[in-house]
């Protein structure tokens, strides 16, 4: 997928206020990337209806039934492996010692959910938790160099999916205290648009170590894993605008 329509979709993201819209523009990255399913699963929502799950899935309707019929969400090793941590789940790396888990994959391949799967966990500010997952239909090797090239972007478009399910729930991702310190928000904005760290220095005057230094002071105020989901928080939050950098960043640069 070209850059330009990556940061469409993501666009398409931030002005959305529905599932089913969000949905839409998940289904375009689907097929762009060549995935086979996703799935977004939302605990503890910010809503009256908070003690039930808020589910959007590509997955077949046998599969979603069975997954309920059968109490899946009480020994899904990918939810528990997501509930365990932060960084994203690989289900090729999830042990399959146990014959439930197996039993559970195997169930779930039967029924075209995907081979492979990366599964992205998100908690934010509300007490919410959600697990956002692609799938794809393949051998593990070739899913690998998938993976890695993929990676990035799909933690951008997950917190963007995530902010819009807060906003189905009548909740924005109001986080009006956080604020990025100006340096800060130009070494994401530029992180976001695909530049190393060197390129960053010179296109900001400053070293190398220091945008180091003010990318890893972001990720510490916005308590984030990594430099990408660093980023994809402050898009979510609107903290930066992968259109534009504003003029109080430009001011900074030096003549």
């Amino acid at each position: 997928m070209h850059r330009d329509d990556f940061f469409d979709l993501i666009d398409q993201l931030s002005r959305a206020n529905r599932i089913d819209v969000a949905s839409d523009t998940l289904g375009r990255l689907l097929s762009d990337w060549g995935l086979h399913n996703s799935a977004y699963l939302g605990f503890n929502m910010p809503t009256p209806t908070a003690e039930r799950p808020l589910l959007s899935a590509t997955y077949s309707a046998e599969w979603q039934k069975h997954y309920a019929q059968k109490a899946y969400i009480d020994i899904d090793p990918i939810v528990r492996s997501g509930f365990g941590g932060i960084l994203p789940v690989d289900w090729s790396e999830i042990d399959r010692s146990d014959p439930i888990v197996r039993k559970f994959f195997g169930e779930a391949q039967e029924l075209d959910v995907g081979s492979q799967g990366l599964s992205l966990p998100m908690r934010g500010r509300h007490g919410e938790f959600a697990l956002f997952t692609v799938t794809w239909k393949g051998l593990e090797p070739e899913w690998l160099k998938i993976k890695e090239a993929l990676l990035r972007d799909l933690m951008l478009f997950a917190w963007n999916f995530h902010a819009v399910a807060l906003r189905s729930c009548g909740v924005g991702l109001d986080e009006k205290k956080i604020r990025l310190p100006p340096r800060e928000a130009s070494c994401l904005r530029w992180k976001a648009l695909g530049k190393t760290d060197e390129d960053i220095a010179r296109i900001l005057s400053i070293s190398p170590h220091t945008v180091r230094f003010h990318l890893e002071a972001a990720r510490s105020r916005l308590n984030t894993s990594n430099t990408t989901h660093t980023v994809a928080k402050a898009l979510a939050l609107g903290l930066i605008n992968l259109s534009y950098e504003p003029t109080s960043l430009l001011q900074l640069r030096p003549d």
